[in-house]
């Protein structure tokens, strides 16, 4: 038997999807996504201050770097101009 394509592409899809059917989900299965949604907005909570703490560090790390320690400053900006170079 010879294989032939179907001369019209959505057609053949909607008999392919003609005898599938979606399950609802169970309710055990909602519980869960909901625990999860709960889960990852008190993370973020968490985590906010954090990341906020952190970006103001990155942030000023530079300066203060350069004030106490220059030689550290110097090599640090060596490295950095290796980087690009590479």
């Amino acid at each position: 038997m010879t294989y032939q394509c179907f001369p019209d592409r959505e057609r053949a899809l909607s008999q392919l999807d003609r005898h599938r059917t979606t399950p609802k989900p169970s309710e055990r299965q909602v519980k869960m996504a909901e625990d999860a949604r709960v889960a990852l907005e008190a993370a973020g909570r968490t985590m906010s201050p954090l990341h906020e703490a952190m970006m103001q560090m990155a942030a000023s790390a530079p300066a203060l770097l350069a004030q106490t320690a220059p030689t550290a400053s110097k090599f640090i900006e060596a490295i950095k101009g290796q980087a690009r170079t590479a």
